[in-house]
């Protein structure tokens, strides 16, 4: 059912019916309609009801590189204009095919309009019989992916990204292409979509591989996708049926890095060979070549160790660091570049944290940050059956706000109905409580929160997110609820599950409040990195950016609820703080407790730390991909140095005061370097200049 629009994130080919091409009356726009010739996803195929063509209009031809002209509706030449471009068209279009998505209209009650968007124009192969032909989709891994992710791709059932642009979730591909080799089974593969497709071959099955000897002009290349003729993959399927059996280890010998190394040496072998006559080059270049290969495939004393300690180990990809690359994907698609520390330390803070708030000056990216990270969990956008996915929720807050009734509404005693607010804050939260929404992920976004004052408006949800278990949202006394009318759509209470995250955005100047200390107690508060140069930023954003198109970012499948739990420790019985990070914080305590005893780190922001560290993601070879050093450092900043504010009376034993780095002394300095086994406490020293800057400047640090 489509209600208002849906778009598909399949790309399909199509042949364009040439007869066809016409010039709108009413918007003077070029209209090609198009017969699809590849496979559809079932939910389009349903969407269409049996039609398999579809509508290109003149500005999406346009975009896509055809040479059209606009006209007015009163040109005095408007016929013989508009019999050229017809013809232009024609002439185009007779030896080209397209690939496209599609998107659903729905512009009345009754009929649904089917467009192509996208655009991408082919050249038509010679093979190709326009009555008979049909293309398949077949991913191709990118080459610069490493071998042995490869492997565990075709092998090991990995979940893996590089089939985002493979958006045909009843179909399985048949064969998969890389490094310019065909891979499959005897009866093609079998998979599921979830978040990243999963392919393994059937039980009683092994992989088998093929070199792709098809002609390029025989292929339609778009992104990662390849499509062939169905004649040609019918061919390939049967050498893969008859095929020997690919095992894994050849794998890695045939496209691991020491065989690219020899291949290399190969061909420089080759080329002296063609250039300098003699056998002593030739013994040479063999020698450094045998060398060569055997110091890469030779593992060392220690990288033997490591090995030996990884494979006694069960390897399993939890999908955790897939999701950071894709939270990155999303994010640079989107023209935004974040360091990758930020990344995995808003991820962490999400995971761990009650509240977790972005600060910082406006335009560095807080909002778009909490925006793609709901994107790349797969809670906005639509599903598969074009519904409109609802599990994240963007409230921008409201200066004149001093009352939770401005959040979450209020009880009219006079008509006697409880009146949401609305921000729809309510509402959602109501049917992520539901028990078939147990499974699903929410995510609330309070942008410019501190605009008005978070411990009025949000004060009910600062005594609640502090709760582990039984976390209640109170709308209106239970007393009330029989005269309520409206009591079954909205009771008394509101369960918050542990499948709602709350994070908010907040820009530090003059029009804002700033965080009490019980705000500051329940919150990771978080500032984004900002490169010290534009070229330094103009750089990375070319350097990450290069080589990945947009149009790979397919729509991502939402994370479930028991798969974003496996991510998270969350074992009471750990405290998750090592015998020196307790040291560490012990003395800070006894150095606070002589300056003002209610400065003290509370137990609570203790364990909170100490869940934060327990929940740094490793990659699937147990690494963790933030230092744990680095990561107490940020906590330290992010928890306990935002509540270090004050005059200068207060403060200055504790920070010092200077302008010059060189000059630098305090008692947290000395700290620092006494436990510098725990952390280099980089973050936290350029807080402590910035304060010690403050207060000899102006008495006071913020």
């Amino acid at each position: 059912m489509i209600r208002d629009s849906r778009i598909w994130n399949s790309v399909i080919i199509g042949k364009p019916v040439i007869e066809s091409i016409d010039v709108d009356i009413n918007s003077q726009s070029l209209r090609l309609q198009v017969d699809m010739i590849s496979i559809l996803p079932d939910s389009m195929h349903k969407a269409l009801d049996g039609r398999r063509q579809i509508t290109i209009w003149g500005k999406d031809l346009m975009l896509a590189g055809f040479p059209d002209e606009l006209v007015t509706t009163s040109h005095f030449r408007q016929y013989e204009i508009n019999e050229s471009r017809k013809s232009r068209a024609r002439d185009f279009f007779k030896s080209r095919l397209l690939s496209f998505t599609v998107e659903a209209v729905k512009k009345d009650t009754q009929r649904v309009y089917f467009n192509g968007k996208n655009v991408y124009f082919h050249d038509t192969p010679i093979t190709f019989n326009p009555y008979t032909s049909q293309f398949t989709p077949i991913p191709i891994i990118a080459k610069d992916v490493p071998a042995d992710r490869v492997q565990r791709i075709l092998y090991d059932k990995l979940p893996s990204i590089d089939f985002l642009s493979y958006q045909y979730p009843e179909d399985p591909p048949l064969i998969i292409g890389y490094q310019d080799h065909f891979f499959g089974c005897k009866s093609g593969w079998l998979g599921e979509l979830r978040q990243h497709w999963r392919i393994y071959c059937p039980e009683g099955e092994e992989v088998t591989c093929v070199p792709a000897e098809i002609p390029e002009s025989k292929i339609l290349r778009r992104g990662n996708l390849a499509f062939l003729l169905d004649e040609d993959l019918n061919e390939i399927s049967n050498h893969l049926l008859f095929g020997e059996p690919f095992p894994a280890s050849e794998f890695i010998n045939r496209f691991g890095v020491a065989s690219q190394i020899n291949q290399i040496s190969a061909k420089r072998l080759q080329l002296v060979n063609s250039t300098t006559p003699g056998a002593e080059s030739d013994v040479t270049s063999v020698a450094i070549s045998s060398r060569l290969g055997d110091e890469m495939t030779r593992p060392s004393e220690e990288q033997k160790t490591e090995v030996t300690d990884f494979e006694a180990q069960e390897v399993v990809d939890s999908g955790e660091q897939t999701f950071i690359y894709d939270l990155n994907q999303v994010a640079l698609s989107n023209q935004l570049v974040y360091d990758m520390e930020d990344l995995v330390n808003f991820h962490i803070a999400i995971k761990t944290g009650a509240l977790v708030v972005l600060a910082g000056m406006s335009g560095v990216g807080k909002s778009q940050l909490v925006i793609n990270y709901a994107r790349a969990l797969g809670l906005s956008g639509v599903d598969e059956a074009g519904e409109e996915r609802k599990q994240f929720l963007f409230i921008p807050v409201r200066p004149h706000w001093n009352d939770d009734a401005d959040l979450i509404g209020f009880y009219d005693a006079i008509h006697k109905v409880y009146r949401p607010s609305e921000t729809g804050l309510v509402d959602l939260l109501i049917e992520a409580s539901i028990e078939e929404n147990e499974d699903k992920l929410y995510l609330i976004c309070f942008d410019e929160m501190n605009l008005a004052r978070v411990e009025h408006y949000f004060s009910q949800f600062l005594s609640i997110l502090e709760l582990s278990e039984d976390r209640y949202l109170t709308l209106y006394s239970e007393k009330l609820a029989p005269e309520v009318y409206n009591r079954h759509e909205y009771s008394p209470r509101v369960p918050i599950g542990n499948n709602v995250f709350f994070v908010g955005t907040v820009n530090i100047d003059e029009s804002s409040f700033q965080f009490s200390d019980k705000v500051l107690d329940r919150a990771n508060v978080i500032r984004l990195k900002i490169y010290e140069s534009l070229r330094a930023w103009k750089a990375m954003f070319e350097e990450k950016a290069s080589g990945k198109p947009s149009e790979e970012r397919a729509q991502l499948s939402p994370v479930p609820g028991k798969v974003f739990s496996s991510w998270c420790n969350n074992l009471p019985t750990e405290i998750g703080l090592t015998d020196a990070e307790i040291d560490f914080l012990d003395e800070l305590n006894s150095t606070l407790r002589k300056i003002d005893k209610d400065r003290v780190v509370g137990y609570r922001i203790i364990r909170q730390i100490g869940s934060y560290l327990k929940n740094i993601p490793c990659n699937v070879a147990g690494q963790r991909l933030l230092d744990r050093g680095k990561a107490f450092d940020l906590q330290l900043v992010q928890r306990i140095m935002t509540k270090f504010k004050g005059p200068e009376c207060d403060l200055e034993q504790l920070f010092g005061k200077y302008m010059d780095r060189e000059q630098a002394t305090s008692q947290i300095l000395q700290l620092f370097e006494k436990h510098h086994a725990v952390s280099t406490f980089s973050y936290s020293r350029d807080v402590c200049h910035k304060k010690a800057k403050e207060l000899l400047d102006h008495g006071y640090a913020s």
